[in-house]
């Protein structure tokens, strides 16, 4: 075999056909069977017939030379469909619209091969990863559709290939914050109103302040002097000390995001002190209004 030709996987064992042999009336409509763990497949009138290693198409040959062989037909037509194949087959995972295993029969672009899986989601990393049926490394490739690459459009997938598509990642955010919780990273910006699975209204990289208005911004009672974001680098965790008002201010650069990036506000005693005597001196005045309603 010339290097670099490819050499189709063929069926294997386990993998189901549909074969139709119009010769026959009963078999017209077609006969699910499943190639045997010993790479062979019973069919009526045709007989055994070995099919691992073969392709359809060389497996519909097979059924037509053994038809004549057997003097049943001169002249065979039959079909040989895939209705599932671990060696014809790309699996997509991952971070795509519609994560599936798709019928593959020869080597195709990547770009179509994520195409047939809908795309990517709004939550996808560029770094796709291909892991091959053969004995080659995994592939890793700089997939961006919207700055697209003639080289990382092109990248052939081959039959038995998987390609997994990472995630950007999540940050979490906690303390005196409306919503604490663990956020995607290329989240939407307007909670209800997107979809980072469509990538609607979602951002490439999110920076603190935005990842503060996703997560229904700081409540009252919050110490915004000191913002903490803790952030892992090079295996070592990093504290960094913001303070919030020079930030909402555009006082202090606002800084993007890193993967797993934990943000955390905690409570200033003073504002929690002062938002109880408010609590307590507007409970006072309602209390003094229904008294003075029920007197009346």
């Amino acid at each position: 075999m010339p290097e670099g030709k490819f050499l189709p996987p063929g069926l294997a064992p386990g993998d189901q056909l549909n074969v139709r042999m119009y010769d026959f009336p009963d078999l017209g409509a077609g006969v699910q069977v499943h190639v045997g763990a010993d790479g062979s497949v019973h069919l009526p009138y045709a007989g055994t017939i070995h099919a691992l290693g073969l392709s359809p198409d060389g497996f519909q040959q097979a059924i037509s030379e053994s038809l004549q062989a057997k003097g049943i037909v001169k002249d065979p037509n039959v079909t040989v469909d895939v209705v599932s194949a671990v060696n014809l087959t790309v699996n997509v995972m991952g971070q795509v619209i519609t994560p599936r295993i798709l019928p593959l029969y020869a080597p195709a672009p990547l770009s179509f091969v994520i195409g047939q899986a809908g795309g990517l989601n709004g939550l996808a990393s560029h770094q796709l990863t291909i892991l091959h049926h053969s004995d080659r490394a995994p592939s890793s490739v700089d997939f961006d559709p919207e700055a697209p690459s003639g080289a990382a459009m092109n990248t052939l997938v081959e039959p038995g290939d998987v390609v997994a598509v990472s995630s950007r990642g999540v940050y979490f955010v906690g303390g005196e914050v409306g919503r604490p919780g663990i956020y995607p990273l290329g989240g939407a910006l307007n909670v209800g109103q997107s979809s980072p699975a469509s990538g609607m209204g979602v951002v490439k990289n999110i920076t603190l302040l935005e990842a503060l208005a996703q997560a229904g911004g700081i409540t009252a009672i919050a110490k915004r002097s000191k913002m903490y974001l803790l952030r892992t680098v090079d295996g070592k965790r990093e504290e960094i000390l913001i303070d919030q008002v020079k930030l909402s201010k555009g006082e202090v650069a606002d800084p993007i995001l890193h993967p797993n990036d934990i943000i955390y506000l905690q409570p200033s005693y003073l504002r929690q002190q002062t938002n109880n005597l408010f609590a307590t001196a507007l409970s006072s005045l309602y209390a003094v209004a229904a008294v003075k309603t029920t007197n009346f």
